[in-house]
């Protein structure tokens, strides 16, 4: 009992920490350029195949974890100067569809270059084997990569409480008029976190690569859980999507514990429920567009 409880435990807990990731950079991305970005797993996925790439090339895993964001935030870039930039004046449904037509647009370049077969991100040697939990062991690489994940969301956090940038990031995402008038460039802002978000969806890649394989459509089911994670935390709430990516993290994983086939069933249906109770999300911080 005591190991089944470990394993339910932690895997909830890495689950949702790669649901923390998604959801945040998803939230991050709307809350200072009101884009739904529908191509955020599509990067998730591209994410993956980066870091598939730099450890297939000869690379640690860890250079992995730090180039394939970058890479993944420079077509982040391209994509808000692009693509973006031109639809802001415009309604959101405009975005909505140009996102939704990239991510077939990226799903289609990653068969072009990658192929549809299903690829293994390996670890360094140290990563493999388990490690012994009193009566319980555990996978060595799923400790790790909880390490990272925790690692990750500590920075993130960091970033937004500490830093210039972050404490206008939040600014502008509530007041960008006010942020304005302070001198500060909105604009640079806006494509700043819009990068940040790219970049989040990138690291979750690198991060579940080793977890779930890596194969061409993985961030649709991807995008979907981090729509749940967005939608039960509230549209726009930082502290709302960390509190219900813990939460879908480990009721997806109870729930395939048990009841395999009635897993995504159970999340859509604590969805539900928390949408009747709370509309505007757990904490009640969302926003309505």
């Amino acid at each position: 009992m005591f190991a089944i409880t470990v394993d339910i435990v932690l895997n909830s807990l890495v689950l949702g920490g790669i649901f923390v990731i998604m959801g945040v950079g998803l939230n991050i991305i709307y809350g200072l350029n009101r884009v739904m970005n529908l191509a955020h797993g599509a990067l998730y996925a591209l994410g993956a195949y980066f870091g598939f790439s730099v450890v297939a090339a000869g690379g640690n895993y860890f250079v992995a974890l730090v180039t394939a964001p970058i890479i993944v935030g420079i077509l982040g870039l391209v994509i808000e100067r692009v693509l973006i930039t031109p639809m802001r004046k415009r309604s959101m449904i405009y975005t909505l569809i140009l996102t939704y037509g990239l991510m077939f647009v990226i799903d289609g370049l990653i068969k072009f270059f990658w192929g549809v077969e299903t690829r293994f991100i390996h670890l360094p040697e140290f990563m493999q084997g388990s490690v012994s939990l009193g009566s319980a062991s555990y996978p060595v690489f799923r400790l790790v990569i909880l390490i990272g994940i925790a690692a990750v969301v500590a920075a993130l956090m960091l970033l937004l409480g500490r830093t210039r940038l972050g404490i206008n990031m939040r600014a502008a995402a509530e007041i960008p008029e006010m942020v304005s008038a302070c001198g500060v460039n909105v604009r640079g802002v806006q494509i700043s976190g819009f990068v940040l978000g790219c970049m989040m969806a990138g690291t979750a890649g690198v991060l579940a690569g080793p977890l779930f394989t890596v194969f061409p459509i993985m961030g649709h089911d991807m995008l979907i859980s981090s729509f749940v994670v967005v939608v039960i935390g509230g549209l726009g709430s930082l502290r709302g999507a960390v509190i219900a990516a813990l939460m879908i993290g480990f009721v997806q994983t109870l729930a395939e514990f048990f009841i395999t086939e009635m897993a995504m069933v159970i999340v859509y249906m604590l969805m539900a429920l928390i949408l009747v109770i709370k509309p505007l999300g757990i904490l009640g911080e969302g926003k309505f567009e």
